[in-house]
């Protein structure tokens, strides 16, 4: 991983969702900034403090403003959740390859926890594709307090390209919606038509992730559709 120059940008918008918030960020003059959909950047509030956090875009490219979404559990995103409009912020990168295949086709798209975020990138970059492929998102949590943003999510399920399917471990809820236990085969062959024939985006924490590597190769799903990252 090269290391690049923090770059300034400014604060264009902040809002709270629930636990979270979204903030939108646009480059500061002269600043020329692209990136690919799943990639993350580190956010440093001086430029030259060195101290940064790794934040994952949330956004994708098409969309006016930069994009991050996050709680405030450390000292840096509380301090940008209290960002004023206007307000500068450095970034550097972008970083990582979990990003979008060159020749992408049906997806399905698999995350725990906060790896909902890289994965809404992802998800949103392959529902603006010309060849509108069709998207399933299955969502793995313990509780459902630790869904990111479940209205967002709902609403995203409205769109026709777009499948959603999440599950929980730990509890039962009344009403609940979705399934309950651990991301299966079973599950995924269930919810997913000719699955081995998808392409796949896994990412959430580390054990999460290698738990679906190993489910995916059971199911005999070439390594060559797989491209998974350990985030959240």
């Amino acid at each position: 991983m090269g290391k690049k120059a923090p770059r300034e940008f400014t604060v264009a918008s902040l809002k709270r969702e629930g636990i979270f918030y979204i903030m939108g960020l646009k480059p500061g003059p002269r600043v020329r900034f692209s990136y690919k959909a799943g990639q993350f950047v580190k956010i440093f509030l001086e430029k030259d403090s060195g101290e940064f956090e790794p934040f994952s875009i949330f956004s994708a490219p098409s969309e006016k403003e930069l994009l991050f979404m996050f709680d405030v559990g450390s000292q840096i995103k509380s301090a940008l959740s209290q960002k004023a409009k206007g307000a500068k912020v450095y970034l550097e990168g972008p970083y990582g390859d979990f990003t979008v295949s060159k020749s992408p086709g049906h997806s399905v798209l698999i995350c725990k926890g906060l790896g909902l975020i890289p994965i809404s990138s992802i998800g949103k970059a392959l529902i603006e594709h010309k060849k509108n492929f069709n998207i399933y998102i299955l969502y793995e949590n313990l509780t459902r307090n630790e869904i990111v943003n479940e209205a967002r999510l709902i609403e995203f399920d409205k769109h026709k390209q777009v499948n959603i399917l999440m599950t929980l471990l730990n509890e039962r809820p009344a009403e609940w919606p979705g399934k309950i236990g651990e991301i299966s085969a079973p599950m995924v062959e269930e919810f997913v038509p000719s699955a081995k024939a998808k392409e796949f985006y896994v990412c959430g924490p580390p054990s999460f992730v290698n738990r679906i590597l190993d489910l995916l190769k059971e199911m005999g799903v070439p390594e060559s559709r797989i491209k998974s990252e350990a985030w959240g």
